[in-house]
């Protein structure tokens, strides 16, 4: 289950860094502005995190994003780096997550 998580984290970040197409239909950005926000996407990895995703895993990502060869289009992408440091700054400035024990 753990796997899952990290790759919904993944992709997660991927689609917020990636940001809204110019192109985009009336729909994607009605979904883009009720979903999309950088409050969402933390709550997400907020959720992921609580589910097994530690913050190395999502540093590792990040960095991933930033340096591997194939997420090259992704990067070439308007505001690419502006949204990829608004995460980090949010993920850095977050205390580790609890695991809750019952």
């Amino acid at each position: 289950m753990k796997d899952w998580h990290i790759k919904h984290m993944e992709n997660t970040v991927i689609k917020h860094v990636k940001g809204l197409s110019p192109d985009a239909t009336r729909y994607q950005k009605k979904m883009h502005y009720k979903y999309g926000g950088i409050v969402k996407i933390l709550r997400y990895i907020e959720y992921d995190k609580k589910h097994g995703v530690t913050n190395e895993d999502v540093v590792a990502i990040l960095e991933k994003l930033r340096s591997d060869s194939s997420y090259e289009e992704i990067r070439s992408s308007e505001g690419f780096l502006d949204r990829l440091k608004e995460i980090e700054s949010s993920v850095a400035n977050t205390p580790a997550t609890k695991i809750l024990t019952k």
